[in-house]
């Protein structure tokens, strides 16, 4: 039986993760649990579960008098010690943004499988992460989709990685996106997911990231790297090979299938999830993404090409102007234009430690608060 923490247990891949292990409890046992605020929710897990530990990382208390079994942690600093605990066989890391980032390096260095759901890690600390004791399964679908098709695959025969992209709420939007609401953007046509996924998806900035992903977790080069315009979501991803023909990864949009694939690797195991019957699946379309029509897209793929520091600066100003858009600050259009004057003003350093990645992500994020007040105050 497999021991799994789950690092972000109440998040949407952390209930997930959770609902796979409830349908194979006689393969996985909970270890351990972590959260940040929805105590509520952290407490209805342990009692389902019963983990020997449960993290919360905002310190404040929680009343746990009737709970014998699990030992409660609080602080950022335990989740280190929940993700090399020495019994735990497969580390889920689905915190969002680099509050996990600590964690997965400590983890990877015991030797755990982490499982990553966070894309911020690998985008910010990818040439510190790829090659270290541990073993890294993308839960993501489309790199889950790219790592099952290169998994047994020589990597000479392959010429070009193809990522999909539903192309969010407005693929077909003819309006004025300046005037658009946070209700019309979280609205996404296919996928659930959290709020700054949900918006990264509308500006196309999820895509970038994931260019970037691929690039350090399939060690290739950002132009090898294509991405396609597919609607439906039902094609996760694509392989070329150097003799014309071409691979790909299909099942119905739901995470679960990856998280089932990561939990259970490197075998196949069936779950109680809905089937992909191809015989319904009566119009799959893909599209090629026109240089300039998604600017995030192309400020991804320009912070890349890049040194580093340029894709902490990325994300960071990305996350930030998502916060100020979902709190009201600033209209959906002006997204990229933050991240584009954050990359513009950027002095590039040297980033070769977690300490690093976090001082360059607070320093961004202060420059972007900056920048936004400033602009308010010439718009009075």
């Amino acid at each position: 039986m497999k021991k799994v923490v789950v690092l972000g247990s109440t998040g949407y891949i952390g209930r997930a993760t959770l609902d796979v292990i409830s349908c194979q409890s006689e393969k996985f046992t909970v270890l351990g649990l972590a959260a940040n605020t929805q105590k509520d929710l952290l407490l209805k897990q342990v009692k389902e579960f019963n983990p020997s530990f449960a993290v919360l990382t905002e310190k404040s208390y929680l009343r746990t008098e009737n709970i014998k079994k699990t030992k409660f942690l609080y602080g950022q600093d335990e989740l280190e010690i929940l993700a090399t605990h020495p019994e735990a066989d497969i580390v889920v890391m689905a915190i969002s943004g680099l509050a996990g980032l600590k964690a997965t390096l400590k983890a990877l260095d015991a030797g755990k499988t982490v499982a990553l759901a966070s894309k911020e890690v690998i985008v910010c600390a990818g040439h510190m992460i790829c090659g270290r004791k541990g073993k890294i399964l993308p839960i993501d679908s489309e790199h889950n989709a790219i790592f099952q098709l290169l998994e047994k695959q020589r990597r000479k025969e392959c010429t070009k990685i193809i990522l999909t992209a539903s192309g969010g709420p407005f693929l077909k939007y003819r309006g004025d996106l300046s005037m658009v609401s946070v209700e019309q953007v979280l609205n996404h046509p296919v996928w659930k997911m959290g709020k700054r996924i949900t918006v990264d998806s509308a500006t196309m900035m999820n895509k970038g990231l994931e260019i970037i992903e691929a690039s350090y977790l399939f060690k290739v080069r950002s132009e090898k790297i294509d991405v396609v315009l597919h609607p439906q979501a039902v094609v996760h991803g694509f392989l070329m090979f150097h003799d014309g023909f071409m691979k790909a990864i299909l099942s119905l949009p739901d995470m679960r299938y990856a998280i089932n694939y990561c939990l259970n690797y490197p075998d196949r195991v069936p779950l109680k999830l809905p089937q992909l019957d191809i015989s319904e699946v009566h119009n799959l379309t893909f599209e090629r993404i026109q240089k300039g029509r998604f600017p995030c897209l192309d400020l991804a793929r320009k912070a890349l090409e890049s040194e580093t520091s340029y894709l902490v600066a990325l994300n960071a100003a990305d996350e930030e102007a998502v916060n100020l858009f979902l709190n009201g600050s600033i209209r959906f259009d002006f997204i990229p234009c933050i991240i584009e004057e954050a990359l513009h003003t950027h002095k590039p350093v040297d980033v070769n430690s977690a300490e690093d990645v976090l001082d360059v992500d607070r320093r961004v994020k202060q420059q972007v608060r900056k920048f936004v007040r400033s602009f308010a105050g010439k718009e009075k």
